[in-house]
């Protein structure tokens, strides 16, 4: 069972929420894929180990043969730093959960406004159809603070039906 969170904490109900999707998804039949996970690793590490390089190269070598290098390390890193923070920033934005059912991909972007019940979800599809709906808290959260994960699976299965009816 899972414990009881202050219902009056905007955030804490939308981290509770988006912490139950992955389980909620999977029972709609969704498999979680970890695609911008991945690219964000792969991100990650590469500059990590041109860190690492740039760190070997300078304790290894006397430094007047290694300039060209530690600049072509340094220019380098600095690059992988600006991608990551845009990857981080314009496309892992606010998803929260991306799967695929078949050949049906869905992602599914959270957020929620600073002193409102109202927790906002945006589900787009493989065809980039979009929907945006608000689900207000007190209806999957009961009044001790439990998540109803019936009553949020059947909201999202609902706004996924309204997603696949939605014409283009």
């Amino acid at each position: 069972m899972s414990k009881p969170v202050n219902v009056y904490s905007i955030s804490e109900v939308s981290q509770t929420i988006n912490e139950s999707l992955p389980d909620v998804m999977k029972r709609l039949g969704y498999e979680e894929t970890f695609e911008l996970v991945d690219q964000k690793l792969l991100i990650g590490y590469s500059t990590a180990i041109v860190a690492a390089i740039s760190f070997i190269i300078d304790k290894k070598f006397v430094h007047d043969n290694i300039v060209k290098y530690q600049q072509i390390l340094v220019g380098t890193y600095f690059v992988l730093s600006v991608i990551f923070w845009f990857f981080k920033k314009y496309v892992e934005k606010t998803i929260v959960y991306s799967g695929k059912n078949g050949t049906e991909i869905i992602k599914l972007k959270t957020e929620y406004e600073e002193n409102k019940p109202i927790y906002n979800m945006t589900l787009i599809d493989n065809k980039k159809k979009t929907l945006t709906s608000s689900l207000e808290i007190n209806k999957v959260f009961n009044s001790e603070g439990y998540l109803q994960t019936d009553l949020l699976l059947e909201w999202v299965k609902q706004q996924l039906t309204t997603l696949s009816n939605k014409k283009k």
